[in-house]
């Protein structure tokens, strides 16, 4: 059953055209789909006019049942039930103390109270850990009317949609199944792209062969053969003239044929990202920095007591954990330093948050990210291709960017500047899905060390060596990725707290322990050490076994 319809929607602002819409849109009864699309191409703007929560400048829009809208922007304090209450965690909450998490569970609470036909939901995740998408989740999977959502998160459009409708250029591409599905869809289009463009190539190449071989046959053939007479010739000059005529003739019907073939374009090929290992600054001990009994609070509540671990070169942390746990803490405090955290003397840092201004506004992008870039030109604007900069774009002024733009922006200046170890804050809020993967492909090939505190199930994925969970008062150290970690997670609960408090603590003394046998020139001394040594690794193996 039809329970919207759009067609022809236009909208602008300020005279910049930001949707005009080529073709109808429809929901359907039990719908649940995904919109995705880049920044940029009006995704939350449309759905404010399919919800006629602003004005539109041309088109119409049919509603065959009732509607409701969470905009991620336009948040006015919700009454919601006690049940509402509950079920959300917001008992005794009020609005203004909210943070922006407990805000959006609010607002979505006060749509499914209203029991609509039509749930249309923009951005619902950005403000939820993953504890808050999974409730989310599982609320949206029992929802029995339509759904339409934008949402950066791929994991949860896994987990909600059984279509994904892609925004491009003003046009709408359905794709069925969830976001994974779409994923192998757009590849198996881009494959057959490729090999229609092959195709082409080779059925053309081989008619302009074929043309040019007979236009050339034809000019060759003389009037007279060298071993004949004039008179001879003569007799059999007819015949010739028509043979040449046939062979030009041939010849222009293969060039009308080469122009009414369907032109295929070049699937344009993402170089990708490598970055030269010979200009990086590598730290050569055997560890970046050493935290040693940290106690972590923030606005005078204490969160985290005795926090111990060590980082080694080339270690990829996650930092995880609910809101409010001290995730930004730690990295402001690894940042600005503290008498509990040891770093090495080779130590470069770049610090990454959503407050820290580490451009030049007045500076184009390429002029930011080229300020203190260890590689040339040409290879800085590939990387900021692979974030969706594309061609003049890299000369944009930074005040004339979008809140996005400049978080990219800021990413690849880090990226490329002459830093080892990386702080990164939550650096996927407020990008498209298509930059999210391209920030995992830079975040896999990077060279050095970083500490990503992000509740973006799939970078964590991709990306973790090893785990730091805060989950106050205690945290946890797992090596191994974030899979590995969920399975392990799901596991006994008290054994795996136990055990992985037990294992930071073992980490930290091993580092401690080849840091001093690599010193240590007295022999009994130096004897009691290896003992030591292979106790804790004994230790260290059956924790893991």
């Amino acid at each position: 059953m039809l329970l919207l319809e759009a067609k022809h929607l236009e909208k602008s602002y300020d005279g910049n055209l930001i949707l005009k819409q080529t073709e109808p849109f429809q929901l359907f009864a039990h719908d649940r789909v995904g919109l995705v699309g880049l920044n940029g191409t009006g995704k939350s703007t449309f759905l404010k006019l399919l919800a006629e929560t602003e004005e539109r400048d041309a088109g119409t829009v049919q509603h065959y049942g009732t509607l409701a809208i969470v905009s991620q922007f336009e948040q006015e304090e919700q009454s919601i039930t006690s049940k509402s209450e509950a079920a959300w965690n917001l008992k005794g909450k009020k609005y203004d103390t909210m943070s922006g998490g407990e805000r959006t569970r609010t607002q979505i609470a006060a749509a499914l109270e209203q029991d609509p036909d039509i749930l249309i939901l923009d951005e619902p995740t950005s403000h939820l850990d993953v504890e808050g998408m999974d409730q989310l989740a599982d609320i949206l999977q029992h929802y029995k009317g339509t759904l339409l959502l934008v949402s950066h998160d791929r994991v949860f459009l896994d987990m909600v949609c059984t279509k994904i409708i892609e925004l491009d250029q003003q046009t709408f591409t359905t794709f069925q199944g969830n976001y994974s599905d779409y994923l192998i869809q757009k590849d198996q289009q881009l494959k057959r792209k490729r090999f229609e463009y092959e195709q082409y190539v080779k059925e053309k190449t081989r008619l302009e062969k074929t043309a040019i071989e007979k236009a050339v046959k034809a000019k060759d053939m003389k009037n007279k053969p060298s071993r004949m007479s004039y008179s001879e010739a003569k007799l059999g000059k007819g015949k010739l003239q028509n043979a040449k005529r046939s062979l030009e003739k041939k010849s222009k019907v293969i060039e009308k044929r080469i122009e009414m073939l369907e032109k295929k374009e070049k699937p344009k090929k993402q170089q990708n990202v490598e970055f030269d290992i010979q200009r990086f600054s590598r730290i050569h001990g055997k560890q970046v920095l050493a935290v040693k009994d940290l106690t972590l609070g923030f606005n005078g509540k204490q969160l985290i007591n005795n926090l111990t671990f060590s980082v080694k070169p080339g270690m990829k942390i996650v930092l995880t954990g609910k809101n409010g746990t001290g995730k930004s803490t730690l990295l402001q405090e690894i940042y600005n330093g503290n008498e509990a955290i040891a770093k090495s003397n080779q130590l470069k840092v770049g610090y990454f948050h959503q407050h820290l201004n580490i451009l030049d506004p007045l500076k184009s992008i390429l002029e930011n990210v080229m300020e203190h870039s260890l590689y040339d030109e040409t290879w800085v604007r590939t990387v900021l291709a692979r974030m969706l900069f594309k061609r003049e774009d890299v000369y944009k002024r930074v005040e004339v960017l979008s809140g996005g733009e400049k978080m990219k922006t800021a990413l690849a200046k880090l990226f490329l500047s002459d830093y080892n170890v990386l702080l990164l804050d939550e650096p996927s809020n407020y990008l498209d899905l298509f930059t999210r993967e391209a920030l995992e492909e830079v975040l896999v090939a990077y060279p050095g060390t970083f500490i990503l505190a992000t509740h973006d199930r799939h970078l964590m994925e991709k990306t973790a060596t090893h785990i730091l969970e805060l989950e106050p008062p205690k945290a946890y150290w797992f090596e191994g990725d974030y899979t590995e970690f969920k399975k392990q997670r799901s596991g006994t609960q008290n054994d795996l707290n136990h055990d992985g408090d037990e294992l930071l603590k073992l980490q930290f003394e091993m580092t401690e322990l080849i840091s001093q046998l690599s010193t240590c020139s007295d022999i009994n001394k130096k004897g009691e050490l290896d003992q030591r040594y292979h106790d804790v690794l004994h230790s260290i193996n059956k924790l893991k076994s």
